[in-house]
């Protein structure tokens, strides 16, 4: 017996050792790199490491990848490169609509790498091509929470298809990244997608507990020796002109040159200086239908608050609680964009610390706005840190405000062994002249995200006088307690990848505890199918009391009172790999003392791999004891891709309630990566279907040139 107890504990240390050393891989140094055109005949590629060890996290958790994929590594003191072979053995399956930069590849076959340059095992880089050369990458935080999409490095990548599959090869400047100057070891994921089988499989071997990108399941590149980042500086100025045309005043020519320097102060920290900023490249929102009493959130698009934004966040996320939101700056109450003068800014790691500062001064109308942040947190442990914010402008006012508060963050991504789970607690104040009571923030939350069973729970309380001049808090004066729960098994029957079961609320009442917002969503089933196509019923009782006339439209209002309805909502999305897809919903149901139907409409269509057409429609039709009236929303895409770094975008929206239409497009070369010319028009026209005259325009041409030392 004694002899079998050591055999198996041999077996046992013999196989973790054997585990380990699967999840390590040492890059190979080259003399002379490869070069970056997607075929892998460069001699450097018959020395590199070869990583071929890939097993599906979907749709057959731990089953070794179905298609026979490698990814290989190697580097000089200046770059590192990976290269892909992802076999096909009928290369018409392939899936590879996309070909421009930074667009979404969620519906296409890619590669992906995820470099943690500090072997901290919460933050990292995430690099992705697809097969026809379409390149993107993030910036992964908080061990893969939170997901910055819109940040933007200097690197390249290219591919092609041929007879065995798809091949391609990256190059990432070590000057694009931070580390740690001799650290030869860095942290390392490696992902490869089939996106006609859903199927998505990794090194080292990931379960569905953890997040897409999460971090602390991360393997081990070795030997990166004599790398450097060279001197850390980057200058980015531009030069603008353009022309604006409106009906009321003669057309105008414009000009006008600026630009940005980021300088590594340390290998980890970053300085950002900005002067004359300009965002004429900056993609339109899309138009939303509001048919609440509060303000709607729309996303940060601007480069420069994006570059980093991570380091400013602020407790779990939530669009009803945003203590720094950027888009408070250089744009005005209605969101059109006001001069920014310049601006400065800190973001990086030093040691167990993450830092962000930001100041930044604009010009409204002649008057001039300060707006700083800063903002440090701590590592603790493994998955847990200590934070403090600090805000000073007041964008929603001219009273002078500021605010300060604290977070703590206590996380673990072995729960269980595998699970993820964190609470979090945080707490603000804030100072705004001509208020002195009630001015604080508090809440907490506690959060299991994993693929059974995933649960958000919370509750904050924000005090009436509490204002965030820099953030987005829509509520004020409230009390609010909020449960989403999901259940997802998976069947593996019936063509189900899986199935969903959600239930949640939301209540929110005033601070003596006297109901104002009562919302249960019901949702008996979700259901997700290996075609990936979804379909879903939602059932969502609620209760709104109003102290006040509530202006749901121009014409139309809403009594105050006490209003008890019930929606519902029926919804079909097929599949988005698809060269032709289409997604459908409709909503109806009471609504306050009346009733209302909604019709949400989409369909794209890849015409051929540079053409692509889109559109939306929402309709929404409201019954009232004082009228109807229907409100909607267009939205057309015709885009031409001529290639990776060739695109021309076209987005024209109308809003039937404004009766307008709203047309920008997008033309974009970039001739390498930081160097890159773009024509940007946009134009609103009012009352199109009366007379179709331009209200207003702009052109604008744009040169930005990057040089980096």
């Amino acid at each position: 017996m004694r002899r079998l107890t050591v055999a198996l504990l041999l077996a046992a240390a013999f196989w973790r050792l054997a585990d380990a050393e699967d999840n390590r891989v040492r890059a190979v140094f080259v003399d002379r790199p490869p070069r970056i055109d997607g075929w892998l005949d460069d001699p450097a590629w018959q020395k590199a490491a070869v990583v071929d060890r890939f097993f599906q996290r979907d749709p057959k958790l731990g089953e070794p990848v179905s298609e026979k994929t490698e990814f290989l590594i190697c580097y000089d003191r200046a770059n590192i490169y990976f290269a892909f072979r992802c076999y096909e053995p009928d290369p018409s399956l392939i899936t590879a609509k996309e070909m421009a930069r930074d667009v979404s590849l969620g519906e296409d076959d890619r590669v992906q790498v995820i470099l943690d340059t500090y072997l901290d095992r919460r933050n990292g880089y995430w690099f992705q091509i697809g097969p026809r050369g379409s390149i993107g990458d993030a910036l992964v935080a908080d061990d893969g929470a939170d997901f910055n999409k819109n940040w933007d490095g200097l690197w390249e990548g290219k591919a092609r298809i041929h007879s065995k599959g798809w091949d391609a090869e990256i190059a990432i400047p070590f000057a694009t990244l931070s580390f740690r100057p001799g650290d030869s070891r860095w942290g390392m994921k490696l992902i490869r997608h089939i996106r006609r089988k859903l199927e998505s499989s990794y090194w080292p071997v990931a379960n569905r507990n953890t997040y897409t990108f999460q971090i602390s399941d991360e393997g081990i590149l070795e030997g990166l020796e004599g790398i450097s980042q060279g001197v850390g500086l980057d200058v980015n100025p531009y030069l603008l002109g353009g022309l604006d045309h409106k009906t009321v005043a003669a057309d105008k020519l414009v000009g006008d040159v600026g630009g940005d320097v980021f300088y590594r102060l340390t290998p980890g920290l970053r300085t950002a200086v900005t002067v004359n900023t300009d965002f004429a490249q900056t993609e339109v929102d899309s138009v939303q239908i509001n048919l609440t009493r509060f303000p709607l959130y729309y996303p940060e698009k601007r480069d420069f608050f994006l570059d980093g934004a991570s380091y400013f966040t602020f407790g779990p996320t939530s669009e009803q609680f945003i203590p720094f939101f950027s888009r408070r700056i250089g744009l005005d109450i209605d969101g059109l964009p006001v001069d920014i003068l310049g601006g400065g800014k800190l973001t990086g790691q030093e040691g167990r610390w993450n830092i962000g500062a930001l100041d930044v001064v604009d010009s409204n109308e002649g008057v001039e706005h300060n707006y700083a942040v800063a903002r440090i947190r701590r590592n603790i442990g493994k998955q847990s840190s200590v934070g403090f914010i600090a805000t000073s402008g007041n964008a929603i006012s001219t009273a002078d405000n500021s605010v300060a508060g604290f977070d703590l963050k206590l996380g673990s991504s072995t729960f269980h062994q595998n699970k993820n789970i964190a609470l979090w607690l945080y707490g603000l104040k804030s100072w705004t002249d001509g208020l002195h009571g009630n001015d604080t923030a508090l809440g907490a939350e506690f959060s299991y995200p994993n693929d059974f069973l995933n649960v958000r729970a919370g509750v904050r309380q924000i005090g009436e006088d509490f204002v965030a001049g820099v953030g987005f808090v829509p509520r004020t004066g409230v009390r609010d307690s909020y449960l989403n729960t999901t259940v997802g098994p998976r069947p593996e029957k019936w063509g189900i990848l899986q199935a969903q079961f959600r239930f949640g609320f939301d209540i929110v009442t005033d601070l003596d505890n006297r109901l104002l917002t009562r919302l249960f969503t019901l949702s008996p089933f979700f259901l997700r199918f290996v075609t990936g196509d979804e379909v879903s019923f939602t059932v969502a009782p609620q209760r709104e009391v109003l102290d006040e006339t509530f202006q749901i439209h121009p014409f139309h209002k809403i009594d105050p009172g006490t209003y008890d309805f019930v929606r519902y909502e029926a919804k079909f999305q097929s599949a988005l790999r698809r060269n032709l897809w289409f997604g459908t919903a409709q909503r109806w149901g009471s609504f306050y003392d009346g009733t209302r139907h909604d019709l949400l409409g989409s369909f794209g269509y890849k015409v051929a791999v540079p053409l692509y057409i889109g559109a939306e429609l929402e309709r929404d039709h409201v019954t009232l004891p004082d009228g109807a009236f229907t409100v909607g929303v267009s939205r057309v895409n015709l885009n031409l891709l001529f290639s990776p770094n060739i695109t021309l975008y076209n987005f024209v929206q109308y809003n039937d309630l404004a009766q307008a239409i709203g047309w920008q497009s997008r033309f974009r070369w970039i001739l390498k990566p930081g160097r890159e010319l773009l024509f940007v028009w946009n134009s609103r026209t009012l009352d199109p279907f009366d007379r179709l005259a331009l209200t207003e325009a702009s052109a604008r041409f744009k040169i930005r040139w990057n040089y980096r030392f």
